[in-house]
């Protein structure tokens, strides 16, 4: 039931009432129960429609919150070992070699996850070897 966005329940009581109840994954609780919504399929599409735009952005607002929250700049690779030892998420330049990215990996346990298409401009240098860098990289474990 966890990854169900939206749950319709319907017991004896609600079909005699023709009504149901309507649970949202996003809002545990009775706080996320709605009762008596009428089972006619009008209504009832309408407004599982409505709800299911509002837990997309809830959850959508959430998820993005939590990333940013998460993500922390580096500049050098100690900072990088230091991000991922707490668990966070590196965002720095890179331009080093697949060896030093095996090199993070071995010693951290974290890779490359992506390249944000953002990316900043101006002259960086690279966490790692020091060189210009034309991209940011984030890193992260992989769990």
């Amino acid at each position: 039931m966890k990854g169900v966005p939206l749950r319709i329940e319907i017991g004896p009581r609600d079909v005699s009432s023709g009504s149901v109840v309507i649970s949202r994954r996003d809002i545990p609780g009775k706080q996320g129960k709605v009762f008596g919504i009428s089972m006619e399929p009008s209504i009832l599409e309408a407004y599982v429609k409505d709800k299911l735009d509002e837990i997309q952005s809830s959850l959508l607002e959430r998820a993005i919150a939590f990333r940013d929250s998460n993500i922390v700049d580096v500049s050098t690779y100690d900072d990088l070992k230091a991000a991922i030892s707490q668990g966070k998420w590196a965002r720095g330049p890179w331009s080093a070699s697949d060896e030093d990215e095996l090199k993070v990996k071995e010693e951290t346990g974290a890779t490359i996850r992506c390249y944000p298409f953002e990316q900043p401009q101006g002259i960086k240098r690279c966490l790692m070897t020091g060189d210009p860098a034309e991209e940011v990289a984030i890193f992260a474990k992989s769990y």
